[in-house]
């Protein structure tokens, strides 16, 4: 293991000599004899943090979480709803699913109409829709939505999209959901940081909450000063006596047009690299080499089940379907460990539709997709790190796969916050009869190892580096603590 370089100490050693001149005969000395002053104690510099410590502390917290004997009780936000299942007729049923245009001549009845039919849309479809309250939140907002746009001499479908986003925004915290040109942003929080101040222990700290322990430039680990902010204007100037600048943590801008997934090697340890679970269309086609890439995703696994050492980076990948990530697991786990929480669907008339496979007895009820849509959690055990590369372009089904590393042993997440974008799944398009407005509906409804709607602020990372610098802060800590000899 390295030794870190000590921080200089300044000793101080004042020698006083002399005494009164000599006379015949000698006369006593006109002043007590000098002394030297004492040395002063060096200040004792903090040892590093030790890796296998750190590490055995994340596993404890996480093993807490993940075989705690119940998962995450939704039931108060998954009522049956068999009175709704002849809302629709299969005329507005297509009319609803097929993008349009607004109709020739739209009036404000038209557009009246049409925020009636969003929130029944809501009503019978929305896989969050008691979760956010349900008929009490939702009724007054229409109500107010109605009456701002009667208000109005001549509305328009962007007068109906502007009044819906800004009563809407402040409750529905569902980074998934879409109306017409707005997401909802309003909720997002992003990592800040504070550059170039490292400090090597806790002790004596005033506010030791700012702390967030990191990767230093020699690769030890330490502590900066990071927080959660929107916009960073309610983070302090100052702390423990240091002016801090605060920066905010960028995001991986090259995770677009990258390969769906790919592996590269450094030093004998495998990087594996997931940009996206699904594949990019090319001319209204899929990729074929991201389908290919995908495929080796899903199936390479147990390749890697034996690494030691093993790097995973979701750093920008925004989602897609979640079975090639449950294929490479399966692989690498040998089937052990297992996240903690619930996943299931608002089995409605539009579901129906949208879903053809799924029996019609289930329509009216929330019901999950597969067997594993509950689970307690499972932990498993693993002996050798695996780095865990976020950052705020890692949402939906790239957070799911950062989820299931939360429930193996020896897993560090390392960056920034992920997006925040997981509460609701498997969104449908909707286009209101009149003005043709875009709905995007999240019919599932998920919780992941609490009932916390993690939404626009994402998961922590156990380890706060900047997320563009991600991969070259682990492979600093891999060489400072020696992890790479001891394969």
């Amino acid at each position: 293991m390295k030794k870190r370089a000590l921080v200089s100490l300044f000793l101080a050693l004042v020698l006083l000599a002399g005494c009164a001149p000599a006379a015949e005969p000698p006369a006593a000395p006109t002043s007590p004899p000098p002394t030297a002053s004492p040395t002063p104690e060096p200040t004792p510099t903090p040892e590093p943090v030790d890796f296998r410590e750190f590490l055995d502390g994340v596993n404890a917290a996480r093993r807490a979480i993940i075989t705690q004997e119940e998962p995450p009780d939704i039931s108060p936000f998954t009522p049956d709803f068999h009175e709704q299942n002849q809302t629709f007729t299969e005329a507005e049923i297509e009319l609803l699913s097929t993008k349009h245009g607004p109709e020739e001549n739209l009036t404000k009845d038209g557009l009246l109409a049409d925020a009636d039919t969003f929130f029944l849309l809501l009503q019978t479809t929305y896989g969050a829709y008691h979760y956010f309250g349900g008929d009490d939140t939702f009724f007054p907002i229409r109500d107010a939505v109605k009456e701002e746009l009667a208000a109005m001499e001549a509305p328009t479908v962007q007068d109906l999209n502007d009044v819906l986003y800004r009563h809407l925004s402040p409750i529905l915290i569902d980074r998934h959901f879409t109306l017409g040109n707005y997401a909802m942003w309003d909720h997002v929080q992003y990592m800040y940081y504070v550059p170039d101040v490292y400090l090597d222990s806790l002790d004596g700290v005033e506010n030791p909450d700012w702390l967030k322990p990191t990767i230093g430039p020699d690769g030890r680990i330490c502590y900066w000063y990071a927080a959660i902010s929107h916009d960073g204007s309610d983070l302090p100037s100052t702390l423990d006596g240091n002016p801090l600048t605060w920066k905010r943590a960028s995001r991986l801008s090259s995770a677009f047009s990258a390969r769906a997934f790919s592996v590269s090697d450094w030093e004998g340890v495998p990087i594996l690299i997931s940009r996206r679970m699904a594949a990019s269309l090319v001319n209204g086609s899929w990729d074929p080499d991201d389908l290919q890439a995908l495929e080796r995703l899903a199936s390479c696994g147990e390749e890697y089940a034996g690494s030691p050492l093993l790097i995973f980076d979701v750093r920008g990948n925004r989602g897609g379907n979640e079975k090639y990530i449950d294929g490479w697991f399966q692989g690498w786990s040998g089937g052990k460990g297992e996240r903690r929480g619930t996943i299931t669907y608002r089995c409605s008339q539009l579901f129906l539709y949208h879903h053809i496979f799924i029996s019609p007895e289930h329509i009216g009820t929330y019901c999950p997709l597969n067997p594993t849509g509950a689970s307690g959690g499972a932990w498993a055990e693993r002996s050798g790190p695996t780095f865990v590369l976020q950052d705020k372009g890692t949402a939906s089904a790239g957070e799911g796969t950062v989820l299931r590393f939360h429930a193996v042993a020896d897993s560090l997440t390392v960056g920034g916050l992920t997006t925040g974008c997981y509460l609701t799944a498997n969104n449908i398009n909707l286009y209101l009869p009149h003005s043709g407005l875009h709905c995007g509906i999240g019919t599932g409804l998920i919780s992941t190892e609490t009932n916390e709607n993690r939404d626009g602020v994402g998961y922590l990372p156990d380890l706060w580096v900047e997320p563009t610098s991600a991969l070259d802060a682990v492979k600093r800590l891999i060489e400072y603590y020696g992890l790479n000899t001891e394969q």
